[in-house]
């Protein structure tokens, strides 16, 4: 195994892990059923893993990847003309991407300037951050690991959101 393909599986899963929900979003906004878009987005991932090396340098991933969702949405619509009724036209697609794009480009600048509020809380604050949603832990797993009441710790974290709210807003 050369060097080459021990940096496609990092490179890959770095961007689908950052990205795969607003791909994921964009399917689930035209198939409307959880189950048909865990399926599409299951062949979308599989198809852009077979292809990412072919198409190095991506510039927008997340573009790439609901362009190749797009196909498999089409794909799915043909395999099941029977029992999709929603006929959506080509035109409606094409707008569907693009505002998918726009929400994608302002999902970037909120988490821009969300990463820059963080910054600005309090050592305790980015401590109650990084425990509920860098290590997933439950409030009252934080609780314990704390030493405080479950309900302290709802009060801490709305709070720290409602900070975060009026940053990001303050910001804008």
């Amino acid at each position: 195994m050369d060097k080459k393909d021990q940096v496609k599986p990092d490179e890959f899963l770095n961007l689908l892990m950052q990205k795969q929900m607003r791909i994921y979003a964009f399917i689930l906004s035209v198939v409307r059923n959880f189950e048909d878009a865990d399926d599409i987005l299951q062949e979308t991932v599989h198809t852009m893993w077979q292809k990412y090396e072919d198409c190095r340098p991506i510039e927008d991933f997340v573009a790439w990847g609901i362009q190749v969702a797009y196909y498999k949405i089409l794909e799915y619509r043909k395999r099941n003309e029977r029992t999709v009724h929603v006929d959506l036209h080509s035109g409606l697609f094409d707008e569907l991407m693009a505002a998918s794009r726009n929400l994608d480009k302002e999902g970037e600048e909120v988490l821009e300037k969300l990463k820059r509020c963080l910054k600005e809380l309090s050592p305790r604050g980015r401590r109650f951050i990084e425990l509920r949603y860098y290590q997933d832990l439950k409030p009252k797993q934080i609780a314990v690991l704390l030493g405080l009441s479950v309900l302290n710790v709802y009060k801490i974290l709305s709070r720290i959101h409602s900070q975060l709210v009026q940053c990001v807003r303050m910001h804008s």
